[in-house]
């Protein structure tokens, strides 16, 4: 009986790995590419994971620079520099359960207390634990070398509960401990954020990053400060810095997302959202943006099922929950709508798109008085939309009070204005401006702007500029005490004076108000290319704004540039649907000037249904039916319902003087 030969095989000897590892990883090739990672990660120098996890802290990659902090304590157990930088990693990624452990691992290994007390009291505030916090590093013995670094983290736990004066000099003592620190005056940067001054956060912020260019949360932190100051193109470029230290960084590609988004770069925003969900499956703030995406292409089924897909892990966000109501508005299931968004405005009541939605849903649910209770303080506001005004003007028509309604919808054909006049209705009585009087002497920047805007509102304009330049004066850091200012200003008739405080305010947060203001003060100023060159560069950052688009269009009209209108209203158009009867009429007067006749008399037909009492919409759509349809003899009766709507317009009595003599 012959012998069977045995087979040899060759095998290359690896480091060894758990059998239960090896079949969750199920395969050949993957078991070879994770120890091919393994070995080079731990490499074959161990003594030098230290300097490598240093120089990855060092260029902000701290996912390698904890992996390698970690090899470093393998290595060397006790040495304490190891084990700081591997806390330090853990902190840098959020991980504040992780960095505690850490911390109490190298105090067992002989670390002294005292030199890790900040990383302690730093692991207890990412845990939400700010009185802990503050008793690690409370009448205790702490290293000189970390003594600024505790300090900095008693100013963040006073200021997460609240304490803001405690918070001030707990920063102010850090910085004379160590002024050099990226991280001190990063969160210096956020802590003047939240009381307000932007422009010394700014300054914070920009220090930091001369300090440590590298460090991706004030890269981040600036990105968002960009968008506001300078606006949301600007802002790119920094994320795009983040993802150039760490492509697979969440929160940045989150953040250019987002920015995507707003600037109108859909198809860039989806793929980074995709980016996202390929390193986080079911990140639940990528899928809200995919639902966002859904909804503005008015897909609310797919935004719904999105929306599902977050495991109501957002539910209780502001954005999320607008995000719902537009969802159930889109579906027509108006009443859903409105419980979402009257929950929303309970906690932000000044937000103006969920009180513009809601006054829409009460529309649709045909609740006229909830209408005109819910928009009526925006539609009495100089800079209202024709929308919310032709809301409230059908609100007031339907409770049978036509001369209310005329007021209203007079004004929603008109050209949206700017704002050097007063945000705001004048108080009702002399008890209502008692109260704000009252609140404003109990102190803060809030009440006193609301004062303010009550004697602007009442025509009291000496004393509203006298308290706006005090508030001025003790706020340089902050925009919205610039922006009142201008207000101020601009009711006296200095509108010199008033364009440059709104580029003050502009300086330190270019915003739609700050744009618009400088726009209209120095057009009045008599510096109408210098307005134009403000609203060209915040519509070039801001691409999606309505606002600056309708006046750009508004301003094109007006100097016969036809085909440019009509692009910026076609955008505007696709955006927000046939129910601005200004946006309709303006664009059915640019394609009649382009000579599609046709067109733009379905368009002037569906602005005068819209407001039928309206002499603009009747002007427009009865002129071009006088000039350019079969049936001049409509368009004369649209054009003396237009002069009897409006008896002392020049342009509407012309024109039917012109129609009357075409037909003779």
């Amino acid at each position: 009986m012959s012998r069977r030969r045995r087979k040899r095989r060759f095998r290359l000897k690896l480091p060894a790995i758990p059998r239960r590892a090896l079949l969750w990883l199920g395969g050949g090739v993957a078991v070879v590419l994770v120890l091919v990672m393994i070995v080079s990660l731990r490499g074959s120098d161990p003594a030098g994971a230290l300097a490598r996890a240093e120089a990855f802290e060092a260029s902000g990659n701290h996912r390698a620079a904890r992996v390698e902090a970690m090899n470093a304590v393998d290595h060397a157990p006790g040495d304490e520099a190891a084990w700081r930088l591997l806390a330090r990693s853990q902190l840098a990624l959020g991980d504040g359960t992780a960095a505690r452990g850490t911390v109490e691992r190298a105090r067992n290994a002989g670390v002294p207390p005292e030199r890790t007390r900040h990383l302690m009291a730093e692991a207890m505030l990412l845990m939400g634990e700010a009185d802990a916090a503050l008793a690690e590093t409370e009448n205790a013995e702490i290293d000189p070398e970390f003594f600024g670094e505790a300090a900095r983290i008693r100013g963040r736990a006073f200021q997460q509960l609240g304490q803001i004066q405690a918070a001030a000099e707990a920063f102010n003592i850090a910085i004379e401990n160590d002024p050099e620190s990226a991280g001190l005056w990063l969160d210096i940067a956020r802590f003047r954020l939240t009381t307000g001054e932007q422009a010394g956060a700014i300054e914070a912020v920009d220090e930091a990053l001369r300090l440590d260019p590298a460090d991706i949360d004030a890269l981040i932190l600036k990105g968002r400060m960009a968008r506001d100051q300078y606006g949301l193109v600007a802002s790119l470029a920094w994320f795009d810095r983040v993802l150039e230290i760490d492509d697979r960084h969440i929160p940045a590609l989150l953040e250019r997302a987002a920015t995507l988004g707003e600037i109108g770069r859909m198809r860039d925003m989806l793929d980074t959202t995709r980016d996202v969900l390929a390193l986080d499956t079911g990140n639940p703030r990528a899928l809200y943006l995919q639902a966002v995406l859904a909804a503005r292409a008015r897909d609310f089924p797919l935004a719904r099922r999105i929306v599902s897909l977050t495991g109501g892990m957002l539910d209780g966000q502001p954005s999320m929950m607008l995000l719902q109501a537009t969802i159930d508005y889109g579906e027509q299931n108006y009443e859903a709508a409105i419980r979402r968004l009257e929950r929303l405005l309970e906690f932000q009541p000044a937000n103006r798109t969920a009180t513009r939605l809601l006054g829409a849903a009460k529309f649709h649910a045909g609740d006229m008085p909830a209408v005109i209770a819910a928009l009526g303080p925006l539609a009495d506001r100089p800079d209202a939309d024709s929308y919310v005004l032709t809301l409230v003007g059908r609100a007031w028509e339907r409770e049978g009070d036509f001369e209310r309604a005329t007021l209203y919808l007079s004004r929603a054909a008109r050209p949206m204005r700017s704002g050097l006049t007063p945000l705001g209705a004048p108080p009702e009585d002399a008890a209502a401006l008692a109260l704000i009087q009252r609140d404003a002497q109990g102190g803060g920047a809030r009440a006193e702007v609301e004062l303010i805007r009550a004697y602007l509102a009442l025509g009291r304009t000496g004393d509203a500029l006298a308290r706006a330049e005090t508030l001025r004066n003790a706020n340089l850091g902050a925009p919205d005490a610039h922006l009142i200012y201008g207000d101020a200003l601009g009711a006296v008739g200095r509108y010199g004076d008033a364009a440059a405080a709104y580029a003050s305010a502009a300086n330190i947060r270019f915003s739609e108000r700050a744009a618009l203001g400088m726009f209209e003060a120095l057009q009045r100023a008599g510096q109408p290319e210098e307005a134009l060159r403000v609203l060209s560069l915040f519509r070039q950052q801001n691409p999606r704004n309505i606002a600056t688009a309708m006046i750009s269009a508004q301003l094109n009209l007006q100097a016969g540039r036809w085909t440019q209108a009509a692009a910026i209203l076609e955008q505007l158009r696709l955006r927000l649907g046939d129910r601005d009867a200004a946006l309709l009429a303006n664009l059915a007067w640019a394609r009649y000037e382009m000579g599609d006749v046709d067109r733009a008399l379905a368009l002037a037909r569906r602005a005068y249904l819209l407001l039928p009492m309206n002499a603009s919409t009747s002007e427009i759509y009865g002129w071009i039916l006088a000039d350019g349809s079969s049936d001049p003899e409509l368009g004369i009766a649209m054009l003396e319902k237009a002069q009897s709507l409006a008896p002392d317009d020049p342009q509407i009595a012309e024109r039917l003087a012109a129609a009357r003599a075409g037909q003779t």
